[in-house]
């Protein structure tokens, strides 16, 4: 296990791969601000070393909000943005709101909170910036036009970011799972066979060359490295973790 210190940010902490995510860097020995929208979520997650804080990322007061919180506990290390929601439609039949909606949460949140966070960490001699993306930022699947989008825009954005905050001692890397079973997946498996969506994740998982669909610990993991200083000459670039998935496109 790495060993992790000062504070570390983690957003869509309520569920799936923000989670576990949360409860692994603070066993590696963060303290983790743990944020996300649902308050109910976030509540069973409080202990010594998670603090829970309830807001929208989407807005950017609140995640200067974010931002002064964090830096009130003391240095911030890492930020993982975890965030993320699915919604299904092509660029035709996707009404706009919904294509707002996606964008707002996967990729302008990442944005925001970046800007506000980023500069707490210059002012301490540096950290280290991971962002979700998938599998789907590479090679997608029909009817998932602005989950897509968003990640490679997270991709994209990664990349620039390093390059921008490089000499500031800020690392940024993206990750990109495949599938995993998280809400999300279970959410998309019923969304595409309402009545057997095990059925469905059963045969994502043959897809995989491990024949199986991955854990979130196994996300968690990575993540905790890439914040870690054993990662430390690792920029600018994006991780797959997909039991092979991409191997056979």
């Amino acid at each position: 296990m790495v060993q992790l210190s000062g504070i570390v940010i983690v957003t869509g902490a309520a569920s799936g791969l923000g989670r576990e995510s949360a409860l692994h860097f603070a066993d590696c020995g963060a303290t983790v601000l743990a944020v996300d929208i649902n308050a109910e979520g976030l509540a069973s997650l409080a202990s010594e070393r998670i603090h829970p804080a309830v807001a929208d990322i989407t807005k950017a007061e609140e995640c200067q909000g974010v931002a002064d919180r964090a830096a009130a506990l003391g240095r911030i290390t890492g930020l993982l943005n975890s965030a993320g929601i699915e919604l299904h439609g092509s660029v035709i039949d996707m009404p706009e709101d919904d294509w707002d909606r996606v964008m707002n949460v996967n990729l302008k949140a990442i944005f925001l909170l970046s800007k506000h966070v980023i500069p707490q960490m210059i002012a301490h001699g540096g950290g280290s910036v991971v962002n979700m993306s998938s599998i789907q930022g590479l090679a997608t699947q029909a009817g998932v036009a602005a989950y897509a989008a968003t990640k490679g825009g997270v991709l994209a954005l990664t990349r620039v970011m390093a390059l921008d905050h490089g000499k500031q001692n800020i690392r940024v890397t993206a990750i990109c799972p495949g599938t995993i079973e998280t809400p999300l997946a279970q959410a998309n498996a019923r969304h595409w066979n309402p009545e057997d969506p095990g059925a469905v994740l059963a045969e994502w998982g043959t897809k995989h060359a491990l024949n199986r669909i991955g854990q979130p610990i196994e996300v968690a993991r990575l993540a905790a490295f890439l914040i870690s200083d054993e990662s430390s000459f690792i920029t600018g670039s994006y991780h797959l973790i997909d039991g092979g998935l991409l191997a056979s496109f």
